[in-house]
């Protein structure tokens, strides 16, 4: 169609051509700027917004910290108190049932005194010597328990290492082990001698009284049973009524409700922060953030609303360029320069024409140009 054919036609549509080239360069800046625009908004919104959420984190970690660590601290000095009086408790119960004890077993003790002293005066009407008096030589030649027998059993195995450290003294550098026979024979022999002479001189000449004083030992052990039985079951009796605990259990009793409605009012507290404070405090930032967070959301959306219009109108002239002039003229004419030059040819009166001034372009002023 020959009304389409821009190189049959005059200067003005080199002008109409111009226009739209300036034009796309001034929109491509415009493009350009638009996009460092939404880059740099965009930035400063998500800055603005991590600033926000990061002073809300940490202001809400540090408030229930806080609250946490006040009634803390105050339950901690509660329960050092109840730990006190518990303590002052048990040291109470522990003195009244020692008293208990004591008063209980009085008479049995008084046994005891009284058995121990008829032993004593044994040996003091008899003229025994005292050494004979000692728990150690009594169980050697009346052992009544156990436990005395356990004395004598030590006692054999003290003689039976004797030659032992002996040997090892003699020899440090080793010898034959059959020099610890010999040493052994007269380690034994020497204890059985003692042990025989002390039973002929003391215990057969004194039987008699030792048999009696085998009836006190028995009696005091049997006492001495009796009174542990007691002290045993006066420590597993759970009725604490005989103690005076009253006044300690009321103390203990008003410190665990004080324990109580601390670890109530910190739970209070804590469901209240988390349910009505913390929100709060985020709206109070939030009031803080708001204008600038605005500011840049605005000014992110008008960047992006222009720049949707900018590429809109580009891509329309982009199209308008490329169907209307750059399929005649080929895109390398179509710059601001060039086009200037061919106005300047029809202006000056070398061509008509726009294919005119473009062949007269071609060989007089670019001729690298290819012909069309």
């Amino acid at each position: 169609m020959e009304e389409n054919n821009i190189l049959s036609k005059g200067v003005y549509v080199l002008y109409e051509i111009k226009d739209d080239l300036e034009k796309n360069d001034e929109l491509r800046a415009r493009e350009a700027k638009l996009n460092e625009d939404e880059k740099r908004f965009s930035k400063q919104l998500d800055t603005a917004k991590k600033a926000e959420a990061s002073e809300i984190n940490n202001t809400i970690s540090k408030r229930r910290s806080e609250i946490e660590s006040s009634f803390d601290s105050q339950l901690s000095k509660v329960r050092s108190s109840m730990k006190k009086e518990q303590s002052r408790r048990a040291s109470a119960k522990t003195s009244g049932v020692s008293k208990r004890i004591e008063n209980e077993t009085q008479d049995l003790r008084e046994e005891i005194r009284v058995n121990k002293a008829n032993i004593t005066s044994l040996f003091s009407k008899n003229d025994i010597p005292s050494i004979f008096e000692t728990k150690y030589f009594l169980s050697l030649f009346i052992p009544n328990s156990i436990g005395e027998v356990g004395i004598i059993v030590l006692t054999l195995l003290i003689v039976l290492a004797i030659p032992e450290i002996v040997f090892l003294l003699a020899f440090p550098k080793g010898a034959s082990a059959w020099w610890l026979l010999p040493l052994y024979v007269i380690a034994v022999g020497i204890t059985a001698l003692i042990y025989l002479y002390l039973r002929k001189r003391v215990y057969l000449r004194y039987k008699k009284d030792f048999k009696e004083i085998a009836v006190y030992k028995r009696k005091i052990a049997s006492l001495k049973r009796r009174i542990s039985k007691k002290e045993e079951n006066i420590k597993n009796d759970s009725d604490e009524s005989g103690y005076a605990l009253e006044k300690f259990d009321t103390k203990i009793n008003e410190i665990q409700k004080q324990i109580d409605t601390i670890v109530e009012e910190k739970q209070d507290a804590m469901t209240q922060f988390e349910n009505q404070t913390k929100k709060d405090i985020a709206n109070e930032i939030h009031t803080r953030f708001f204008e600038e967070i605005e500011e840049d959301q605005k000014a992110l959306e008008n960047a992006r609303e222009e720049k949707h219009a900018v590429e809109a109108e580009l891509n329309d002239l982009t199209v308008k360029i490329s169907k209307n002039y750059e399929s005649y003229l080929g895109k390398e004419i179509l710059s601001v320069p060039v086009i200037d030059n061919l106005i300047e040819i029809i202006n000056d009166g070398n061509a008509e024409t726009v294919a005119d001034a473009l062949d007269f372009y071609k060989k007089t002023v670019d001729k690298s140009i290819e012909s069309l």
